[in-house]
């Protein structure tokens, strides 16, 4: 019985001791590897992680919020989110659509345009795109930008204050244009011929 306690006592100090052997090799590459990290061992010993991050995902996103909101942390504020999101879809689908409709209009109406259909609109375009060229060339376009938004700002508010005197210029400016046009109109573009638009084969 001594013989048996005594190989007993001797098969778990050897492997104690490999244990002990393990955790100080296992010490030693870790230090190695905290000196060297390009080794191979450690690139080996690495976890593959999406986009190679190595910090964890909710350190990834920046803003503790933003990353509480997508990773459900908070289950309330999510479910709210994403219900208010899903709330809001039919609307949006509606202003899309709305949206797609004015914009294929618009699009019509310059092709019009474009193509000689519409020879007021044509010349006003043209009036307009002179203008906006010649006052592009005194300045750039954020100089231009800032002035449109002074503008903006200014005119509701004086036409509010001398609305009276503003409207009977704009009649007489309006009345003086026309009159204009229709001279133009019988001596310039009623002379242009204008075709029909060739309609491609589908």
């Amino acid at each position: 019985m001594a013989e048996e306690s005594e190989s007993k006592q001797s098969a778990v100090e050897s492997v104690m001791g490999k244990i002990i052997g393990k955790i100080h090799d296992h010490d030693s590459s870790s230090d190695s590897d905290h000196k060297n990290p390009s080794s191979p061992s450690s690139v080996e010993a690495k976890i593959y992680r999406v986009l190679g991050r190595e910090r964890p995902v909710h350190h990834v996103l920046v803003v503790e919020k933003s990353a509480d909101l997508l990773l459900w942390r908070n289950k309330k504020i999510s479910a709210g989110v994403l219900g208010g999101a899903t709330a809001i879809w039919e609307p949006f689908l509606q202003v899309a659509s709305a949206l797609t409709l004015e914009l294929n209009q618009a699009l019509k109406l310059l092709r019009d345009i474009a193509s000689g259909r519409n020879p007021k609109k044509f010349l006003m375009i043209i009036a307009a795109s002179w203008v906006l060229s010649i006052v592009g060339s005194w300045c750039n376009f954020l100089t231009l930008f800032y002035i449109a938004f002074l503008l903006l700002h200014m005119v509701p508010v004086f036409y509010e204050k001398y609305e009276e005197k503003v409207d009977l210029f704009a009649e007489k400016a309006m009345v003086e244009i026309k009159k204009q046009y229709a001279v133009f109109n019988v001596k310039v573009l009623s002379k242009i011929p204008i075709g029909p638009l060739k309609t491609k084969k589908v």
